[in-house]
């Protein structure tokens, strides 16, 4: 993603256990002085817990002059455990599951006078009922072929398993049992199509699970994601353009602790996977913590308007179809902050708006399966050394990208840090078993359309659904290529499904103030380039903006939407915006493109980087 162009381009719960006081007292003799009686306070971290968890209860005794203190007793035996026992404190540890709701009584009785006693009660949660599905993440299938799914349960002490349903009723479900069921596909869709499976826990009603499978005529696999463009996850707000969207899901590694989140924008111009931290309220993933001081790791994206992300780099396991990353190797992601505060300046950069909502973003995340295996920024090497960017080399001084932070949080005046690689935000496609590269291929839109569906498939000559065939190979240098147009060469040239237009320099008219991202010629405009010396030209339209979304309210996809970068005929030195063509999401449409990654091999090609289409 080249960040900010083009206009429209762009808690956790806390569970607070309140100290709960209960004070019992007895009377008794057993060895203190005659009119002095024993007694015993007790106090409980929480009075309230759920199933595992732990609190500390604490005794008090008055008038022990033998010091001898208290035993400790649980009622009822066996409900959950008492440890860390001392004449004066014991820890309670709640069992795991729960299925009924249940009170212990933890009692503390004088050593030196058993006949005082005091207790408190600890009331324990019934375990939740939870659902686990496999396959867990989206699936992609062929029409008339199937899909057999199985639900695991934990805490479903009566056995009663689940019932199925599926929405819209497009297919069937044939076998069904209390755990498992085969979902079949209708012999004949005409286009992409979303089915949602469903199975809902009869012991607990309220308890579902879903698994989202599309249905294609032709192309799908356990390497593809179903790719939808469409108005974003928060339409009503601000709708999106020209932005591709999938499914992905994040797990803790290890575990069956997994979310599967939609509306995910796939970038082919950048490499990193980044998760709001609001769509992902109840996944708690393991920090990137330094090994020396146990600071976190935070990361930093910065947007060409001034806004940016900020947020903590976190090992996950991510699951796309039958591609799972982070299973063995871990794979580092963003989790983007809810929060705006601790910001370091040199991370805002002046800027004011942290992109951290659905609303913001116009994405519940963002998916980067670009050109790099990271996020290429700089690092010492060797180490002492001067900062080396991953991607291509070149000496320069870190970027403000990786910052750390003890557990109070950042300060504004902390600076960046260079990170190595393996620490850095990782392409997830290079974890894959299908690792050396993707292809995008959408449907055409050759003016406006509401919706539009495609397909995002892993790997490059890897399978017979990912085969190059007769694409033209673009080799590039330094993650770019030269496109001729209008007379210029622009030498900085990239092919970006994060761009949700066509931007490069030229002499058409930009629009009025409200939409200055964009073009607007009198009307419909006929245009060409030829990209990477090759004698293919590269045929496309560019409309009036203003008339596009005025005339088109409902709709997501713009074909012929295009914008000024640079200034035109000024390229004087690769790197700056007028010497580049950006080729945004409208050239992808009716397109299959191709994007090998750095340094990954593909079969009867060579190594990437490499663009093909």
């Amino acid at each position: 993603m080249r960040y900010g162009r083009g206009g429209s381009v762009r808690a956790f719960s806390a569970v607070v256990l309140v100290a709960g006081l209960v004070f019992l007292v007895a009377c008794g003799g057993g060895g203190t002085p005659a009119g002095i009686q024993i007694t015993i306070a007790l106090s409980a971290g929480a009075t309230s817990l759920n199933p595992g968890q732990s609190t500390t209860v604490t005794a008090s005794v008055a008038n022990d002059s033998s010091n001898k203190g208290v035993s400790w007793s649980l009622s009822p035996s066996g409900f959950g455990t008492l440890s860390n026992q001392t004449s004066t404190s014991v820890t309670y540890t709640a069992p795991n599951p729960v299925p009924t709701a249940q009170t212990a009584t933890i009692t503390a009785t004088s050593v030196a006078s058993p006949s005082v006693m005091a207790s408190v009660a600890i009331a324990v949660q019934t375990s939740s009922i939870t659902i686990a599905l496999s396959p867990v993440a989206p699936q992609t299938i062929n029409q008339g072929a199937t899909v057999p799914v199985t639900a695991t349960l934990t805490n479903d002490t009566s056995n009663k398993g689940v019932t199925w349903s599926i929405s819209p009723q497009v297919g069937s479900l044939s076998s069904p049992t209390s755990t498992s069921v085969t979902y079949d596909a209708p012999a004949s869709v005409t286009s992409n199509t979303l089915v949602i499976l469903t199975a809902t826990s009869i012991a607990s009603t309220a308890t579902t699970a879903t698994l989202e499978i599309t249905l294609f005529s032709s192309g799908a696999g356990p390497n593809v994601a179903a790719v939808t463009v469409d108005a974003g996850p928060a339409p009503t707000t601000n709708a999106s353009v020209n932005t591709p969207y999938i499914s992905v899901t994040i797990c803790v590694p290890g575990t069956q602790t997994c979310q599967t989140v939609d509306h995910v924008e796939v970038d082919t111009g950048s490499s990193g996977l980044r998760i709001l931290q609001s769509v992902i309220p109840g996944l708690s993933l393991p920090a990137l913590t330094d090994s020396s001081n146990g600071d976190t790791v935070f990361n930093c994206v910065q947007f060409l308007d001034t806004s940016y992300l900020w947020g903590s780099v976190a090992e996950a396991q991510v699951e796309i179809g039958s591609e799972v990353a982070g299973s063995s190797t871990p794979l580092q992601i963003q989790i983007v902050s809810s929060s705006n505060s601790g910001v370091p300046t040199a991370c805002s950069n002046g800027g004011t708006i942290n992109e951290n909502t659905p609303q913001l973003l116009e994405a519940n995340g963002i998916i980067g399966v670009g050109l790099e295996p990271t996020d290429c920024y700089a690092q010492s090497n060797p180490p002492g050394g001067p900062p080396v960017n991953l991607c291509d080399n070149s000496v320069q001084a870190p970027l403000p990208a990786y910052f750390e932070c003890p557990s109070s949080g950042c300060a504004s005046t902390d600076t960046q840090i260079a990170i190595p690689a393996a620490d850095q935000v990782m392409n997830p496609v290079i974890l894959f078993a299908d690792s050396n590269g993707v292809n995008i291929q959408l449907q055409p839109v050759p003016s406006t359309a509401a919706t539009v569906s495609g397909s995002l498939t892993f790997g490059i000559n890897t399978q017979t659904n990912n085969a190059l065939g007769t694409a033209t190979v673009f080799p590039l240098s330094g993650d770019s290529f030269t496109t001729e147009f209008s007379g210029q060469t622009l030498t900085d040239s990239f092919i970006d499904s994060g761009s949700n237009a066509l931007f490069f320099p030229s002499t058409i008219t930009v629009c009025p103030p409200s939409n200055s991202s964009f073009y607007c010629p009198a009307g419909l405009t006929a245009e060409s380039a030829i990209n990477g010396g090759s004698s293919i030209p590269v045929a496309f339209s560019v409309d009036n903006a203003d008339n596009l979304f005025n005339n088109n309210p409902n709709d997501a996809a713009f074909g012929t939407l295009a914008g000024p970068q640079g200034t035109a005929n000024t390229c004087t030195a690769q790197g700056t915006g007028s010497c580049s063509f950006d080729w945004g999401l409208p050239f992808f449409y009716s397109k299959k493109v191709f994007t090998a990654i750095d340094g990954a091999t593909v079969n009867n090609v060579g190594t990437g980087p490499f663009w093909a289409y």
